[in-house]
């Protein structure tokens, strides 16, 4: 009765080990990052109209004059195209979160961001880089054209 009992103990030992070995392989600890709902809030958020419009301000002159009327209308067609791409980026950010992230790097991204504090960053990270890009975003394209004849001239040579 003692060895029954001690071998079931060490099968059912040996089966959750097994059990845990499996949910813990890195595409499942990169889909549970993955799917953390402040990670999938920050995507959303990421393309929301107003962020995809101000996105594509950054680019604009600065004297550009656009009605609200007509930045809600642009940032609904932005919203509404990269939302169509969402399904292939999730799959692409879960393969590579999989590949570059190691089981404890992913594991500490999950408790970190599970947390309070790290789901209240996710929630702030759309501002913030909307913020520091739309400031941004008029210094890349100076520097971008400064460049341009620079790169033309390589290509060319």
């Amino acid at each position: 009765m003692k060895k029954t009992l001690v071998s079931v103990s060490f099968a059912v030992t040996l089966l959750l080990s097994v059990g845990t070995v499996q949910a813990e392989s890195r595409m499942d600890l990169a889909r549970e990052y993955m799917e953390l709902p402040g990670n999938q809030q920050m995507m959303n958020d990421l393309f929301s109209p107003e962020t995809m419009y101000n996105q594509l301000k950054a680019s604009l002159p600065r004297n550009a004059k656009i009605s609200n009327s007509k930045k809600r209308r642009i940032g609904n067609v932005l919203s509404q195209g990269m939302m169509q791409l969402r399904p292939s980026m999730d799959q692409i950010m879960l393969r590579e979160s999989a590949r570059v992230f190691t089981k404890a790097e992913l594991r500490a991204m999950i408790a970190f961001y599970s947390s309070k504090e790290g789901a209240s960053i996710l929630a702030k990270m759309p501002q913030f880089m909307e913020r520091s890009m739309t400031k941004l975003g008029p210094q890349i394209q100076r520097v971008q054209e400064a460049v341009a004849p620079a790169i033309q001239k390589i290509i060319r040579d």
